[in-house]
């Protein structure tokens, strides 16, 4: 063994051994030592003030804007299983971090929380003025944390709560962890039908009418903050805190358009509607599902705007009348996607399920069958999946008939 190496874990071993002055802290942290409040004065970005903790102070930058109030959670409570408690205690959880890509050694420098109180919204920014204050950091989050109902995040499910997480491990220390709903989760179910991406500015400008100015790309901010603390130049931090704010405030917004759609699908766009059937099918409401399915399809026949999505629909509500065993309805839109999709393949291997098992016609489905693989012979483009099963159905159907025509024969019938 080397003598660096010795000298290493003696190093590790004294520094183990040292006592800790103190009571334990809230949270479980590591209780502080040499009264808990060093740190000295700190420089401070425009607007922040200093509070203290246990373990040193912490800036914090903090703002409250007047809101509705509104308190509706109905539909939320009713489609996520949140109790109501709990959505009307929310915490909107935003944090801004020196690294996009996580990992041990990214850390969160700025946390923006907003909450309701009274007939508004308070909203504090955490701000890490240097590395040795981020113990003070979690501490001062923690509280806020204690004290929701549900966490609300934008992809905070994959990002921020993890790497908040992670750097409570290297603290040696533990939040509470209470429900979290991740918006991001239901703005993909609902709105990705008809919106380029989820990313949080896309849904701003495309469903809540939001539009921002001089917006800094999140991409710059991790060096915005590098470069403050080298110069400890305050301007380059004010388009940091205004981003973080706006992505907050943004989530609250959302909350409450969500809790909106919802609870009515009147006056949506119909490829919102069509995000939200299948939100509510995900969640196993399916007759609320297929209503929202039956209205869609019949606006389709009427020539509506779901004509890229026709074929998802049709299927979509097939499959759940017949799970309702209303497979007659079922079957009507079944054959219509038939005849009328540019690639009917997966509607006719549901209408041959259908035939062969709800309506007791194995001949018909053999037809359906036989028909979809010939179309599939000459298609420009082919599909082996597709192929594969109607293959097999084919060779099942066969049997049952009490015929031995081979998979080969039939494709050049």
């Amino acid at each position: 063994m080397t003598a660096d190496l010795v000298a290493l874990r003696e190093r590790i071993a004294a520094i183990t051994a040292r006592p800790r002055a103190g009571a334990p802290s809230p949270f479980g942290f590591p209780s502080p030592s040499g009264g808990g409040q060093g740190g000295g004065s700190r420089r401070l970005p425009p607007n922040c003030t200093e509070e203290a903790t246990p373990f040193g102070t912490v800036a914090v930058r903090r703002e409250w804007f007047p809101d509705d109030g509104s308190q509706e959670v109905g539909a939320l409570s009713t489609c996520l299983g949140f109790a109501p408690d709990e959505l009307r205690r929310p915490l909107f959880l935003d944090t801004e971090t020196t690294g996009l890509s996580g990992g041990t050694g990214t850390v969160a420098f700025l946390v923006g929380l907003a909450w309701r109180e009274g007939d508004g919204l308070a909203l504090a920014q955490y701000f890490l003025c240097d590395f040795d204050q981020e113990q003070a950091l979690l501490w001062a989050v923690g509280q806020c944390i204690s004290q929701a109902g549900v966490l609300v995040s934008y992809n905070g499910r994959s990002f921020d709560w993890p790497l908040l997480q992670t750097r409570l491990v290297l603290q040696r220390a533990r939040w509470p962890s209470p429900p979290h709903l991740d918006l991001l989760t239901l703005a993909r179910r609902i709105f990705r039908p008809r919106l380029p991406d989820c990313a949080l500015q896309t849904i701003e400008q495309s469903v809540l009418d939001l539009h921002r100015a001089d917006d800094l790309p999140g991409s710059l901010i991790p060096s915005r903050y590098f470069a403050w603390l080298r110069q400890g130049d305050p301007r380059v931090l004010g388009p940091v805190f205004d981003h973080n704010q706006q992505d907050v405030l943004s989530m609250v917004v959302l909350l409450a358009r969500f809790e909106a759609l919802l609870g009515s699908s009147n006056e949506m766009h119909p490829l919102d509607r069509f995000g939200r059937a299948r939100f509510l099918e995900a969640r196993g409401f399916q007759v609320e599902a297929i209503r929202e399915y039956q209205h869609l399809w019949r606006e389709h026949q009427a020539g509506g705007a779901l004509r890229a999505t026709r074929g998802a629909l049709g299927l979509r509500l097939a499959r759940l009348l017949r799970r309702e065993g209303r497979w007659q309805e079922a079957r009507l839109v079944l054959e219509e996607c038939w005849h009328t999709q540019t690639y009917p393949y997966p509607a006719a291997i549901e209408l041959a399920k259908l035939l062969e098992h709800q309506a007791r016609d194995p001949a018909a489905a053999r037809r359906i069958v036989s028909e979809a693989l010939r179309l599939l012979a000459v298609a420009v483009v082919s599909n082996a999946q597709w192929r594969a099963d109607l293959e097999r159905r084919q060779q099942r159907l066969e049997r049952r008939l009490g015929r031995n025509e081979s998979p080969g024969l039939a494709l050049t019938g």
